[in-house]
């Protein structure tokens, strides 16, 4: 086994030990923001809604990336939410902007417009040279591993597997260059999907995305001569510090998996969930089938029956 594939195991293995530590028992009182009730953080203001005491420490990676997050989905739906709601509450609260990864929201749904990533902009944040698109494309993305070094902006989109057009037709989005994940990882995320095998939540990709760049980062940073004292156990706290991006995916995944258990179904992800959903897409789209069959024959009922009132007409004449 090579050392990256020993690296990336141990990785993985201490992911899988994070997101169970979550047991799906914590209960955390619902409170009104946004004029609705909401649990854990407000899909709306992406603000937290958890008591400061439970809350994990800071996402203080000494990050030079900033994200950007293209919302075109529903709120409910979009873990990318998560990062937006987990690393602007650790600026308010612990550390200024400027120590930490920023995250910035942009909601195509409420009208919000995508930068212009100028190559010629002053401000670096819209820098095309520096921005990069996180999205596989054969034959037009490269690995993040390649590019790390240049990295300051990313951008993420959150949407369906199906709704990946945004990034084909508006013109800002098409400027940057593509990048995937340098690595194929497993999901945790426990909605199905018949996207394929290393497909993940857009939550999980971000995480992801930010570990290899700070891996390339680190490395880079020890064949400089500007090493000071960041150390290897510096490193690492700051990629263990960096699973708290999944703080709340793993609350939602623990809570998920515990109303399966008490309504006897199999766990999501299982072999036995994914089949079970298979079998109810298909079921649907069977019922989808007959209902526009039926629409059909209810057309030509419709005119049948007109027409024969006009023949009734016609011959009382």
């Amino acid at each position: 086994m090579s050392q990256k594939s020993s690296k990336l195991e141990a990785d993985e293995q201490r992911l899988v030990e994070y997101l169970n530590s979550f047991d799906g028992k914590t209960s955390f009182p619902r409170r009104t923001c946004c004029n609705s009730s909401r649990s854990l953080y407000c899909k709306e203001c992406c603000r937290l809604l958890v008591p400061d005491d439970v809350l994990p420490d800071p996402i203080s990676l000494r990050r030079e990336v900033k994200d950007t997050g293209v919302l075109d989905d529903r709120r409910c739906s979009a873990t990318g939410l998560h990062a937006v709601a987990l690393l602007n509450s650790g600026e308010e609260n612990h550390k200024s902007a400027d120590d930490l990864g920023s995250v910035t929201l942009i909601d195509v749904a409420n009208g919000d417009d995508i930068p212009n990533y100028d190559y010629n902009s002053i401000d670096p944040i819209e820098q095309s040279e520096t921005a990069f698109l996180l999205f596989p494309s054969p034959g037009e993305s490269v690995p993040i591993d390649s590019v790390a070094h240049q990295m300051e902006t990313l951008v993420v989109l959150d949407c369906k597997w199906t709704k990946s057009s945004l990034c084909r037709k508006n013109a800002n989005l098409m400027k940057l260059r593509k990048v995937h994940l340098s690595n194929t990882y497993n999901t945790h995320y426990w909605r199905w999907h018949n996207a394929g095998d290393g497909c993940v939540s857009t939550i999980e990709a971000i995480y992801y995305a930010a570990m290899e760049v700070s891996e390339q980062k680190y490395k880079q940073l020890l064949s400089s001569e500007d090493q000071c004292t960041f150390t290897l156990q510096d490193h690492l706290a700051d990629q263990s510090n960096l699973m708290h991006l999944l703080w709340l995916f793993g609350h939602q995944r623990a809570a998920t998996f515990q109303a399966a258990n008490r309504d006897g179904k199999p766990a999501p992800g299982s072999a036995e969930a994914k089949e079970l959903a298979r079998a109810l897409r298909k079921q649907s789209g069977e019922y989808a089938w007959r209902s526009e069959r039926n629409k059909e024959i209810g057309k030509i009922l419709k005119e049948e029956c007109r027409r024969m009132k006009e023949l009734g007409l016609k011959k009382k004449h």
